[in-house]
């Protein structure tokens, strides 16, 4: 688009743009729709949350590794454990990371199959519902920790698509903000 807008934008209610991501399915955007990303090689801060998996995350996951090895389950809900790794940076206090952070800084999973489950699609992104709409943010922690905002041309609005899996909107809460 020669104004610079992102594909199907619109601006709701509050001021802020209402986005289709896919035929039939919006989200009203909670950033700057200025905003870039782009992953920052050997960042890896991201990996040193919790990955909350939902159902469909679940089920794939179990294509791809040992859910007995590498999930663990919180408050009724299923995680990707975290472990210790030999790493200074990028890492929680305990010094413990994703399980499927390898050494070199890279994801296993999305590394060797191409794929990730959800939550970490939409790092740095935050998704909430909100009087039965979702919402889409940034998480205030990624405005202090993450190196890939704003370092590149690509707008995160432009490509809403990447980010926000199809999989969210058949969900009953696809809140985000939930940690392990």
């Amino acid at each position: 688009m020669t104004d610079g807008s992102a594909k199907g934008e619109r601006p709701h209610s509050t001021g802020n743009p209402r986005v289709s991501v896919y035929p039939d399915k919006e989200v009203i955007v909670d950033f700057d729709p200025e905003l870039t990303f782009e992953c920052i090689e050997d960042c890896t801060w991201c990996c040193q949350h919790g990955v909350l998996l939902y159902e469909q995350d679940l089920f794939e996951l179990a294509n791809h590794a040992s859910l007995a090895d590498a999930t663990t389950t919180v408050r009724g809900e299923d995680f990707i454990q975290k472990e210790q790794k030999d790493r200074e940076e990028h890492v929680d206090e305990d010094g413990e990371a994703c399980y499927f952070l390898r050494e070199d800084g890279l994801c296993h999973l999305h590394a060797e199959t191409g794929w990730k489950p959800t939550r970490c699609s939409i790092f740095p992104l935050s998704v909430s519902v909100e009087d039965g709409e979702i919402h889409v943010s940034v998480r205030e922690t990624a405005h202090e920790h993450c190196d890939g905002l704003n370092v590149s041309d690509r707008r995160v609005i432009d490509h809403l698509d990447a980010f926000l899996p199809e999989v969210l909107w058949e969900l009953d809460n696809p809140e985000t903000r939930r940690e392990l």
